[in-house]
């Protein structure tokens, strides 16, 4: 390689005369610098020319140098790996060495193939599976061994090796032994990769697929007798279940009835066998624990002829898909924790008794006290002291309290004998005037039945008996607006035409009725100067003697005010009725529909006359 800075050479020549022999020694001292060469001292042209290629020549030399000093380095670096490469592999030998003892002791059949495909090597356990030796198949393909069926699939899953996507690939296929019979087997195989990452080599292993199943089978067997004897163990009553509520198998509890035999329900969907609220949240609970795996709990009762039975439903998925339902009957648990809640209310109520208890009585309006059994008041509260006008009452004796002796000796024996009275009680208050109270004492136990205390409730009877007779006075007008009401309604007046008025009779007519039909008949009459009234008694179901009569004084006296009667609505036995009364009632002039006689009402309106047998 050039060099980076200038540097001054001198060279010193020794050249032989030409011609006449110079006995002279000549010596030239040049200056090269950038490779360029000038004379410095005086010298002959040729030894100038030879000097400059001397220089050129010596420069090329000292480049090379640098190259062969940089291979030199790379030969070392080269020298140093390949020692390392050494000390590698015979670092790996013991583990090659291990790795191959562990190919040929294993039990498991094992084969070397490269990258083809051919047989490189195989184990023990190989040949004894096939019976073929390593002079058989080595250098022949495994296809030759191979089911020819078989050969699509397992170039597929192997081309899945070849682009990496897989690590290993798992299978079974067919091969045949030396003796010609085929045998399943299950292959597991991978591949070897160079640096580059070209296949080179492939590994496989294979086990008796058909003794791996009969292994199975009786595994799978125990398994199954093991878990069965699990599931007799287990005290819920289990059930498989479909993703549409579908009985698919059953396993019977010891401890939990079965409301319907097995026939009645396997292959049928649980809301068609029960029908019920909790069938169809049951569904709805299987079809989300499919669908999501996760697992719930319900709780449902179910009447039975000997009551109610309790059950908890645990809903988990099992691997399949299906959804297994575990049930346990809780109803012993139910009842326990109902006793329980029970006894808990109970005491919780007998603790907050007496603080509910005089909480309600402060605030009570009537007067309520505790006498003790000598007949000293321990509580009274306010609105018992506000009664009476006096205040505190405890400590006082009750007797002071009762206006006369006579209710003392009433209360104090009907306590004895009855444990309870009820009654008026007139009482004395402070300013010794008496006020009349509704009271009711009675006998307050222990929790052994013996007299504890008595209880009193008075109220003060003032506003209640003023409220009274206010009560019966509004009740008097009421039934007084009612009685002119179901007047009006029962006797109605409906003007029809001008001048003409129906009065349209149902239900039974009695003297009563009778009369308060007369007059509002004749007000009607008056009030609307009718000329023409029309009786349709099609509602009335009987007509006997006392309604033909009250029928005619109401014709009468509409006839005294200068209108006439129509009568409709006359049944068969209305008509024999009237036939017997015949004189009375021929002031009645009956017409066949009511439409007939506001027909003829109209006419007899407009033409102001009479009107014409019908």
């Amino acid at each position: 390689m050039a060099r980076t800075k200038s540097r001054r050479l001198t060279y010193a020549f020794s050249f032989p005369t030409v011609g006449s022999c110079w006995n002279t020694r000549a010596r030239g001292a040049f200056n090269a610098v950038d490779g360029r060469a000038r004379v410095v001292r005086g010298c002959d042209p040729k030894q100038a020319r030879y000097a400059l290629w001397l220089i050129k020549d010596t420069k090329r030399a000292m480049e090379h140098r640098d190259e062969v000093e940089a291979l030199r380095a790379e030969v070392s670096a080269l020298r140093a790996e390949l020692a390392e490469a050494r000390a590698e592999r015979d670092r790996d030998k013991p583990l090659a060495a291990g790795y191959r003892e562990l190919f040929h002791g294993v039990p498991t059949a094992m084969m070397l193939t490269d990258g083809a495909g051919r047989f490189v090597d195989m184990n023990e356990a190989f040949v004894t599976l096939l019976g073929y030796t390593l002079d058989d198949l080595r250098g022949r393909s495994t296809d030759e061994i191979s089911h020819p069926d078989d050969l699509p699939v397992e170039r597929t899953l192997f081309a899945s090796l070849a682009r990496g996507t897989r690590s290993f690939v798992e299978f079974e296929k067919r091969y045949r032994r030396k003796d010609g019979t085929w045998m399943w087997a299950r292959l597991f195989t991978g591949v070897a990769r160079s640096e580059q990452g070209e296949i080179i080599a492939a590994y496989g292993a294979l086990k008796d697929a058909e003794e791996e199943l009969s292994t199975t089978v009786t595994s799978v067997r125990a398994v199954e007798a093991r878990n069965r004897a699990l599931l007799d163990a287990v005290p819920d009553l289990l059930f498989v279940m479909g993703r549409d509520a579908r009985f698919l198998d059953c396993k019977p509890a010891r401890d939990v009835p079965l409301l319907v035999s097995p026939a009645q329900f396997l292959g049928r969907r649980l809301v068609d066998v029960f029908g019920t609220d909790w069938s169809i949240r049951q569904a709805d609970i299987i079809r989300d624990v499919a669908e999501d795996g996760e697992p719930r709990m319900d709780r449902y009762s179910v009447a039975t002829p000997d009551g109610p039975m309790h059950f908890e439903a645990m809903f988990s998925r099992a691997s399949t898909g299906e959804v297994v339902v575990a049930i346990r009957d809780v109803t012993k648990r139910v009842q326990a924790e109902d006793e329980r809640d029970r006894l808990a209310r109970e005491v919780s109520a007998q603790v907050n008794e007496l603080r509910r208890w005089k909480a309600l009585a402060d605030r009570a309006p009537d007067g309520i006290s505790i006498v003790g059994l000598d007949g000293q008041l321990t509580y009274a509260n306010a609105a018992f002291e506000a009664m009476l006008g006096r205040g505190p009452l405890a400590g006082t004796n009750v007797s002071r309290l009762l206006a006369t002796a006579e209710e003392a000796r009433t209360i104090d024996t009907t306590l004895r004998t009855e444990g309870q009275y009820r009654g008026e009680l007139m009482l004395l208050r402070g300013d010794r005037s008496q006020i009349a109270t509704q009271g009711v004492l009675f006998v307050m136990t222990n929790e052994d039945g013996t007299p504890a205390s008595f209880g009193t409730i008075m109220r003060d009877r003032t506003e209640e008996q003023r409220a009274e007779e206010e009560r019966l006075l509004l009740r008097e007008q009421l039934i007084e607006a009612q009685q002119k009401l179901i007047e009006e309604l029962e006797t109605p007046i409906l003007p029809v035409a001008p001048g003409v008025l129906v009065m349209p009779l149902v239900g039974r007519v009695d003297a009563a009725r009778a009369e308060r039909l007369l007059g509002s008949l004749l007000a009607g009459t008056t009030a609307h100067g009718a000329r023409v009234v029309i009786l349709d008694i099609t509602g009335v179901p009987v007509v006997d003697a006392d309604v033909a009569a009250g029928l005619v004084r109401a014709a009468r006296a509409v006839q005294l005010l200068g209108a006439e009667t129509l009568l409709t609505g006359v049944g068969a036995l209305v008509a024999r009725e009237l036939v017997a009364h015949a004189e009375e009632v021929s002031v009645l002039r009956p017409c066949s529909t009511l439409e007939r006689a506001v027909s003829i009402a109209l006419g007899m309106s407009r033409r102001g006359s009479g009107p014409r047998a019908s």
